[in-house]
This record gives C-alpha cells, sequence and structure tokens, in this order.
C-alpha cells in the first residue's frame, strides 16, 4: 500500500499510475507499481529505502511523511523472503517491483 500511496502523491493530476501482479514461470509473485511522477534521480536510488531518508525534505514535509514509509516496506517484504527494487530515468516516472517467492518455497515463510 506504501508504494501505491507514494505514486498518488507524486503523480502530478493528469498522470498515470499502474499496478500489475503476474507470475513467474518459477512460481514467483511479481508485484509492479509503475507512475509517471518525477522519477527518482540516481544519487538518491540506494538511499530512497533507508529509514528517515528523503529525496525532497521541504516538499515531503509539506505532504506529509518521515521517510520511513519505504524502509517499513522493504522490510516487510525481506521479512516475508522477498525484494523490493526501483527503476527510473530520474526524470519522468519511477517503477516499483516486489518479487515475493512461491508460497510452498521456506523463503515464503520467512526461513532461508
Amino acid at each position: 500500500m506504501n508504494l501505491i500511496h507514494n505514486a498518488i502523491k507524486y503523480t502530478p493530476d493528469g498522470g498515470t499510475i499502474s499496478v500489475e501482479l503476474n507470475a513467474m514461470n518459477s512460481g514467483r509473485a511479481v508485484i509492479e507499481v509503475r507512475d509517471t511522477g518525477p522519477g527518482i534521480p540516481a544519487a538518491h536510488r540506494d538511499r530512497i529505502f533507508d529509514r528517515f531518508y528523503r529525496i525532497d525534505a521541504g516538499r515531503s514535509r509539506e505532504e506529509g511523511g518521515i521517510g520511513l514509509g519505504l524502509a517499513i516496506a522493504r522490510w516487510a517484504i525481506e521479512a516475508n523472503g522477498g525484494h523490493i527494487e526501483v527503476a527510473s530515468d530520474g526524470e519522468r516516472g519511477s517503477v516499483f517491483r516486489v518479487l515475493l517467492p512461491a508460497a510452498d518455497s521456506p523463503s515464503a515463510h520467512g526461513k532461508s
């Protein structure tokens, strides 16, 4: 839900947000949240999942939030054996991709 909330918050009026859920041949699930917001500059992509990190602290403060949403999302996904990644050209839009293990795999239950 955090990924969808962020897409809504940062996509301007008239922009596009899409959410896709697909199954891979391996049984893993892939969730993609795409938006046409401002994008995430390369210098920030490695840090956006850190606690309290915000790209533009002033803008985020105006719109609410303290920089915990993506850190919590990453924790929840990884606690369930998954992985989260982001792709962006830094100017137009972002894609957040969540990879979740097959339901019958040990990592689906938080075990490695």
